[in-house]
This record gives C-alpha cells, structure tokens and sequence, in this order.
C-alpha cells in the first residue's frame, strides 16, 4: 500500500512507529527491532501536512518540494520548541509558555568524541527524547521547574560554545562510535565542568544544576551490540527501494540487513515522499551505482 509519510516516531524503548496519510486519512504502522521493512520510493517531495493538537491535517496547498510548506509549519505554531531562547519573550504568548511549563532537564548528548550538544527535554520525556535523536550517552546536568529556565541555561552553555543542534548528515557516520561507558561519562562530565562557568552571573540557575549528574548508556535499547561497525549508509531516491530486517534503529535510523550488507538509511528522509511498504525480496535497487559491494 502507497502511504504519504508524514513522520517517524518512537513510541517506548521497544516500539517505534511511521505516521503517514493514505488517501487523506491518517495511519500509523508499528515498527519494531527483528521484524522485516520493505520501503520503495515513489515519488518526489511534498508537504505532508501539519499536526495541530494531536490531530493531523493534510497541506491546504499541496505544496510541491517541501517536506512541510511554510503555511503549514506557521500553523503547526512551533517556535517554542525550536527558536525560544529564554530570555526574549517579546512574540512569546501565554498559550506558547503553556506549552513548556512544568519540569524540564537540561542534558549534554554525545553522538561521537567531537559531535556533542547541549538539550532540553519535559521531565515526562526525559528517556524518550534521547532515544528520538539517537543520543549515545547522555549526562544530565540540570532540573528546572519550567521550561524557561532551562532554556535559558541551554542558551548560556550555547554561547560558551557548545552547539545545541546536530543534523542527521553529521550522525549518519557515528551509529556505532566505539567509545566505551566510562570514557563517555568522563568526556561528559569534563565538557560540564568546563563549561559550567557560562552560569556564573546567574545564581539562580546555578542552583538547578544536579548535584549528582545521571549518566545513561542508550546503545543496548537501540540493539547495537550485534554490530560490529558503522553500517553503509544510503539515501533512496524516487524508484529506488530497500529490503532487509530490521538488526537496530537508533534516533531516526534503521538499521537493516540485506544478503550482501549491513545498511542504514535515516527515515527523515522518506518525509515527504509516497512509499510503498509491501514486502520484497530482501536486497537494494539503486538506479545508479554506488561505492562498496552489496551482493
């Protein structure tokens, strides 16, 4: 069946899931780590729509080369999340600071030695944020009671020089990075005290900093351990398609195995585009060649 997949979403540490539209109705098909994934591109990109509290609706425009349309994105209202420092309130509404009242934490996630950010998740997600974005250990350094402290502290951290963003063409390489546990949490715990300072003129969010800081290993819920390096990463465009079975899914990739290869692919890039979910022979249909034996 052909769906318009609009996102990809964890569900709990053992169940994700891929939300797209099918004829303008919405579904969602449960994905799970063991189970085989067939996924055939079909078209190009077009905006998927919007999700407006908890309801998705489909684009008022059909908008064509965008995975969500600027209409779309302007009603989905999400600035809160993504551009909200803390501390300019000046276009923030009561109705935006609804939406991130209650507990917050404050977490460094490290992907790779040099590919680490600073992060804020609702206390409610604090697991479930992390598996989302593929963090490979994380360290949790503060707890506030809303949402504006701890963007103001994950803004301050920012301007000491840690990066609060990472795009998948910057993960795609790191899936299995080898470092261990201990040498993890002591690169963590060296990036807090070296950057800790950037709170020094604002005592009062000082005092959300843990005394204690968590540190959370994630590469055994993501089903990691049975591989033994970074897998092949591909892109599939229109009229190309992947089979395998699903060995590990970390942040927004699958990780699938085929008869010649262990490949990844990052599902945020089917947003936007028609796919076809029916089962296939497990392997690659690539319309050009690409560097590295397959079968």
């Amino acid at each position: 069946m052909q769906v318009h997949v609009f996102d990809f979403r964890w569900k709990d540490p053992t169940l994700c899931e891929i939300q797209a539209s099918i004829n303008g109705k919405f579904a969602k098909k449960e994905i799970t780590i063991g189970q085989n994934l067939s996924a055939e591109i079909v078209s190009d990109v077009s905006c998927a729509g919007y999700m407006k509290e908890e309801k998705w609706n489909p684009c008022p425009q059909n908008a064509i080369g965008k995975i969500k349309c600027e209409i779309c994105r302007a009603r989905e209202g999400s600035f809160i999340f993504t551009a909200f420092d803390g501390f300019n309130q000046e276009n923030i509404t009561p109705q935006d600071l609804a939406q991130i009242s209650g507990e917050h934490y404050v977490y460094l996630a490290l992907f790779d030695r040099n590919l680490i950010k600073i992060g804020v998740s609702k206390s409610e997600r604090k697991q479930m944020r992390q598996l989302e974005q593929g963090s490979h250990f994380t360290l949790f350094i503060a707890k506030t009671p809303d949402g504006v402290s701890a963007r103001q502290i994950e803004s301050l951290f920012r301007k000491s020089g840690m990066t609060d963003k990472i795009k998948p063409s910057q993960k795609k390489n790191f899936l299995c990075p080898e470092i261990l546990p201990g040498e993890g949490e002591k690169i963590l715990r060296e990036l807090l005290n070296a950057h800790s300072q950037a709170l020094s003129e604002y005592p009062h969010l000082q005092n959300f900093l843990c005394k204690s800081p968590e540190f959370c290993a994630w590469e055994a819920v993501y089903n990691l351990n049975n591989i033994a390096q970074n897998p092949h990463f591909i892109e599939l465009e229109k009229e190309e398609w992947l089979s395998g079975k699903i060995l590990a899914i970390k942040g927004q990739f699958m990780i699938l195995e085929t008869p010649g290869e262990v490949i990844s692919i990052c599902m945020k890039n089917l947003f936007g585009r028609t796919v076809e979910f029916e089962e296939k022979p497990s392997g690659l249909k690539k319309n050009a060649a690409f560097q590295g034996t397959l079968f």
